[in-house]
């Protein structure tokens, strides 16, 4: 089989534009290597004008990782490519094998170097494509994971609100294919010595179990393949149907009306939340974990607050809407002190508290005023039981009245502030908007007064102050 010419093939077949990058997944190893050296090939002939970018990720995992990344970067530069070598953290105490924390921690990091539309370029072949069909067939996995690898997919980075694509065109070759091709072409490639290491499952199956299965059935990675297409095909029609469903359910605020998931069978159950998840980028739990969301969620009494967890995430229900909602610090019930600095570090993750002198003519939505003059200032979270009169309003009730009266789920008010002066209620910040008090300070003409500025946080931990 022609390399150079399947290559140029799967760009037709993407129907790959001119002003595209190509970003190319470039460990050193010969399959990488391989497709570098092809993918240069085009570029002389002139069939590729696209700019190339190579990204190398150390993982920082093989005594021998500085000189794999010198040797990538070498090989770049007489090639004469765009180089960058990324290293990577691995969370080791995060409980996942090194494979998996090693994988994803990759592909983030070449989603976010990845220019907004370019194509990320990735060096799997048919025979890792049957590694992990076996894999996933091994966890139990339903069409979606038996599905394996995309030959070509795209993907939303939210969080830095682009989108990229991924495209592995060595899919239909075969290991020997390349092996060939390298061979032929007099190349040198970096050999990674964890390879060789069978404690890895991959590893495990491509060198005690796969010989064995090609030698009884020498066209399984071709036949496992088509397999895996066709789960593909039948998961794309499972997922144009489910989002039908979803989007007949879906409220405003991208929560689940509980009654309507309550009129689906299970398995649609099952099939909608996880689409929902999926459209979030949130990896879908276990079927165990899903079969509880009917009988201790949907089906819980009225009154009742249940909550499924797994991971970092949590299904909770309010208002009989379903949420997905990541685990974050409960804010334990304490008082901040206001004792006249510029800047009040709110519990984290909320963010902070500024004062600056008021002037007449700012915005009245601009902040919370007071008169520091006036007497001591106080930041109490929690507190529920404190009475509390709106704005505008003529009765007073405790806060955890109100709270359930403006429907604020149970899992935000341990993060809202009271402001109070003299222990008199000023206003309440919610969700970073304030909420004024009744006896909040109105503007007028001293030159004492303050306004109080609410800025979130940037994603980093604050110390209250």
């Amino acid at each position: 089989m022609d390399l150079i010419a399947t290559l140029d093939h799967q760009f037709k077949c993407v129907a790959l534009q001119s002003e595209q990058t190509l970003v190319l997944a470039y460990s050193g190893g010969i399959d990488s290597h391989v497709l570098l050296h092809a993918l240069v090939a085009l570029r002389d002939k002139g069939l590729v004008t696209n700019p190339i970018s190579v990204v190398h990720i150390h993982h920082g995992l093989s005594p021998n990782a500085d000189k794999w990344l010198a040797h990538c970067r070498q090989i770049c530069l007489d090639m004469k490519v765009a180089f960058q070598g990324v290293k990577v953290n691995l969370a080791s105490d995060s409980g996942q094998s090194l494979e998996a924390l090693a994988r994803e921690a990759r592909y983030a990091k070449l989603l976010e170097l990845a220019p907004a539309n370019s194509v990320i370029l990735l060096a799997q072949h048919q025979d890792d494509q049957l590694e992990t069909f076996l894999l996933q067939l091994k966890r139990g996995a339903g069409p979606k994971g038996l599905a394996a690898m995309a030959l070509y997919s795209t993907k939303s980075v939210g969080q830095l609100n682009k989108v990229v694509h991924l495209l592995r065109p060595f899919l239909a070759l075969t290991q020997q294919n390349i092996n060939d091709y390298a061979k032929q072409q007099d190349l040198v490639w970096v050999e990674d010595e964890s390879n060789q290491n069978t404690h890895f499952e991959r590893n495990f199956l491509r060198h005690d179990i796969l010989p064995s299965l090609i030698k009884k059935w020498p066209d399984i990675a071709k036949t496992v393949s088509r397999s895996a297409a066709l789960c593909a095909q039948q998961q794309d029609l499972l997922e144009e149907v489910a989002q039908e469903k979803l989007q007949a359910i879906r409220t405003s605020d991208n929560t689940l009306c509980l009654q309507a998931l309550s009129k689906l069978s299970s398995a649609w159950l099952h099939q909608v939340v996880r689409q929902w998840l999926d459209e979030q980028g949130i990896s879908s739990p276990s079927q165990a974990v899903l079969q509880k969301l009917q009988p201790e969620l949907i089906d819980a009494k009225e009154d009742a607050k249940p909550i499924i967890q797994w991971g970092s995430w949590q299904f909770r229900r309010f208002n009989q809407h379903l949420y997905i909602l990541a685990l974050a610090p409960t804010i334990p019930a304490h008082t901040l002190l206001w004792q006249g600095q510029k800047v009040v570090s709110l519990p984290a993750p909320l963010g902070t508290l500024s004062k600056s002198p008021f002037q007449q003519g700012d915005p009245g939505d601009l902040g919370l005023l007071l008169d520091p003059q006036l007497g001591e200032i106080k930041i109490q979270f929690g507190g529920f039981a404190q009475r509390f009169t709106p704005a505008g309003g003529q009765h007073s009730k405790p806060l955890k009245q109100w709270y359930k009266e403006w429907r604020i789920p149970p899992w935000q008010r341990d993060k809202i502030a009271l402001v109070s002066q003299n222990d008199m209620p000023l206003a309440l910040l919610i969700n970073g908007v304030w909420r004024l008090a009744n006896s909040a300070v109105q503007q007028d003409e001293r030159a004492s007064l303050m306004v109080l500025r609410y800025r979130a946080s940037s994603g980093e931990s604050l110390a209250s102050s």
